[in-house]
């Protein structure tokens, strides 16, 4: 609150600035669809470096580019990159239609001896309990039979009926469950009259001072009951000066039931108990907890304490069923490829003692074509520990790589058993191969890599996350995949992205050409380009590839990381061409598909076609050699043009939210002009327009004209923005004559 405005005074008030900061957007994320050895499928996942990409996707496979595109991708300047796995859908409709599946394998337990069923108890003893209180224990599925724990404490009562003629002094003494005796004494004060003492002031007077045990009347007499219920329990009045007059029998009286002290049971009564009403069952104390168990072995062999118990709690048992183990190696652990795919074919898996040499602990080692790629030590079959082998190596972000684990056998009972046998041999024998494995790409077609818009498949698994724009497809180079690139990045993403097209392998210039013109691509958009020929890189793996130093791979990935590399040059570095013996210099091209774009002549002709040549001038290094886009009639026909104004609009889109839901008056507009008015002078200085005068590179109208009322009556405001980019010096004229200034000078002195 200002100050009160009384006695003359200055008052200070801050206002809200009338020029909002806008942040720009980033300019370089890739996108990509391909396939790739391993990964997720169908979900759009970030990486933010090439050793990144090969820890989720895995390395080179024969059966695409996207890998090497990717590594071209990152080499030339790439910083991130947004990718989805694609493989065959029988319905493009139904993400759940693919045709890819995970190799799997079993590993077995080893040969034991036959286990009993058996649950064990979570709470160690004694347990507090009460009188009545039951288990019900179903053995071998032969129905649940009642063990009954009862207790009642010891009691004894007067003989005689009050009134009683006590005198001060006077007293009886009394023992406990077996206690050291009591004196309780009677005194003049605590009656109305002690000659005449009731029953019910006897007994208040022996409850206020008695240890042990509570009192009552019972039949009008008093009567004295241990706090304890059982067996254990007992009740003896040895004597004393009143007990003539009050007449509590001599001797000792003790509690019933089938415990001690129903409070304080051990696990011994409880296996009396137990043992006595449920035949076949037996109890054992381990480490001071209850173990009920079947007299009999193998898979029939079962125990179940069933859900109407009322002990179980009290004694931490379960109500699960507990079988018994065959003794026979049988599945105890599942191992599935942790992404589909023909990769983990190659998978086995080494079962080891583990190196704490816990016996029912083991290391497992995940082994790819005879090398461990994975060492997973001390693991356990115990849910409850922190090394469970469902834990440890299905974790999304700690965890394998390349497999995936599910638990066929969890019962805590029978943990040691369950543990995998040990990889026989010396050297140990990995189980496996895993089998199974499936790419999925018997029958892919365009539309896997196209998507669908309600399934989120292809294309628009990017939907999801809106990032990225600058989107590369290799794998998949025809003219539906790319003219659906097109139609994604300007419709479906309203003009964010920018597409970075590849030439169809092995075509020469005329064929280029002809591509252009039979594919819809030439003239199309201003938000693609297409580059010619594809590239030579050095060949990343003999194996695959055979005994040749170059593949030819698409040069998409590397162009759109040279273009990324162009825009982090510089503040400001979007608005420059991505081209040129410097700017577009292709990191790792070894050379080109087809050299006759070393001619001048053929550079010439495909440029007619709106094609951007791969070439290589005397003296300098592989690289991109126009700037063209695939339209060039529009207001932004080079590549920097467009891609500049892609991050002024998707810039201003962001930085104007605040315009959204405020009144439309003069303010308002006010407001967004000089917003966006001063985001533009800030791009101007960093060389997006072709002058560095505000009244030269733009302008900005949201004027009344632009917002009549019938515009404001409709709920919008208008703001016109024009922009005078830059443009791209695609040809350099040297022009020469012979210099004559000498002669000038001599002529013009003569006369």
């Amino acid at each position: 609150m200002g100050a009160e405005l009384l006695s003359s005074k200055i008052v200070l008030q801050e206002e809200q600035p009338r020029v909002r900061a806008i942040a720009g957007v980033p300019t370089a994320i890739g996108m990509s669809v391909g396939i790739v050895e391993r990964g997720p499928i169908g979900t759009a996942v970030v990486v933010s470096s090439d050793p990144e990409f090969d820890a989720v996707f895995g390395s080179d496979i024969a059966a695409g580019y996207t890998r090497q595109s990717v590594r071209g991708f990152f080499q030339n300047g790439g910083q991130s990159l947004v990718f989805v796995r694609t493989v065959h859908y029988t319905s493009i409709s139904n993400a759940a239609s693919k045709t890819s599946l995970a190799a799997t394998l079993d590993l077995n337990t080893a040969a034991a001896a036959p286990s009993a069923g058996s649950v064990l108890g979570s709470v160690v003893g004694p347990f507090v309990l009460a009188s009545g209180d039951t288990l019900n224990v179903d053995i071998d599925a032969g129905g649940p039979v009642a063990a009954t724990f009862t207790a009642a404490a010891a009691a004894r009562t007067a003989a005689n009926a009050g009134p009683y003629a006590l005198v001060n002094g006077q007293d009886i003494t009394v023992k406990i469950n077996g206690g050291p005796v009591q004196t309780i004494a009677f005194l003049t004060a605590e009656f109305v009259a002690i000659g005449a003492a009731t029953a019910t002031e006897v007994a208040a007077v022996i409850a206020a001072k008695i240890v042990g045990a509570s009192v009552d009347l019972n039949g009008g007499n008093p009567r004295i009951t241990s706090d304890q219920q059982g067996t254990g329990s007992s009740v003896e009045v040895t004597g004393g000066t009143a007990n003539g007059a009050l007449g509590f029998a001599a001797g000792v009286v003790s509690g019933t039931g089938n415990v001690a002290n129903i409070a304080v049971v051990s696990v011994a009564e409880v296996k009396t108990i137990v043992e006595a009403a449920v035949a076949g069952s037996l109890v054992t104390n381990v480490a001071g907890a209850v173990q009920i168990a079947s007299t009999t072995v193998g898979v029939l062999s079962s125990v179940q304490v069933t859900a109407p118990s009322t002990a179980d709690d009290e004694l931490g048992l379960d109500n699960a069923v507990h079988s018994g183990l065959s003794g026979v190696p049988a599945p105890t652990l599942t191992v599935d490829g942790k992404s589909d795919g023909t990769y983990a074919n190659a998978i086995t898996i080494l079962v080891l003692p583990a190196s704490d040499a816990k016996p029912e602990h083991f290391n497992l080692n995940v082994v790819k074509s005879g090398i461990v790629v994975e060492r997973w030590p001390n693991l356990s079959m115990d849910p409850a520990e922190s090394q469970y082998v469902e834990t440890v190596i299905n974790e999304a972000d700690t965890g394998s790589r390349y497999i995936q684990i599910t638990d066929l056998l969890v019962n805590p009972s029978n943990i040691p058993a369950e543990r995998p046998a040990n990889s026989p041999g010396t050297p140990p024998v990995a189980f496996g191969p895993m089998t199974g494995g499936d790419d999925g790409l018997v029958g892919l077609v365009d539309n896997d890599f196209i998507g669908d818009d309600a399934a989120k498949t292809g294309l628009h698994a990017f939907d999801q996350s809106n990032a990225g724009n600058l989107l590369f497809v290799p794998d998949r180079v025809t003219p539906a995949v790319q003219n659906a690139m097109l139609a994604y990045a300007e419709i479906y993403r309203n003009m964010a992205i920018f597409c970075v097209l590849d030439s169809p392998l092995g075509l020469g210039y005329a064929a280029m050409a002809a591509y252009m013109e039979s594919s819809g691509l030439e003239g199309s958009t201003e938000f693609g380009e297409i580059s010619w020929p594809q590239i030579k890189i050095l060949n990343p793996s003999r194996p695959i590839f055979g005994n040749t130093a170059n593949i030819v791979v698409p040069a998409s990935g590397h162009v759109a990381g040279m273009m990324a590399r162009t825009d982090a040059s510089r503040v400001g570095g979007v608005y420059e061409p991505p081209a040129g013996v410097e700017k577009g210099r292709i990191i790792g091209a070894t050379g080109v598909e087809d050299e006759a774009v070393f001619e001048e002549a053929v550079r010439d002709f495909v440029a007619i076609h709106r094609v951007n040549p791969i070439t290589k001038l005397r003296g300098f290094p592989i690289a991109l050699d126009d700037s063209m886009v695939l339209k060039g009639g529009g207001n932004f026909p080079s590549i920097s043009e467009r891609r500049g104004v892609i991050f002024i609009e998707q810039s201003l889109k962001d930085g104007m939210q605040f315009a959204r839901q405020r009144n439309n008056d003069e303010q308002l507009r006010d407001e967004m002009d000089r917003t966006t008015t001063g985001f533009l002078i800030t791009q101007m200085q960093v060389g997006a327009f072709r002058t560095k005068d505000p009244e030269t590179a733009f302008f900005v109208d949201t004027s009344e004209a632009l917002n009549p009322p019938s515009q404001v009556f409709a709920n919008k405001v208008n703001q016109r923005v024009g922009l005078a980019t830059q443009k791209p010096s695609r040809f350099v004229i040297l022009s020469f004559s012979q210099d004559t200034r000498a002669l000038d000078e001599e002529l013009a002195a003569a006369n």
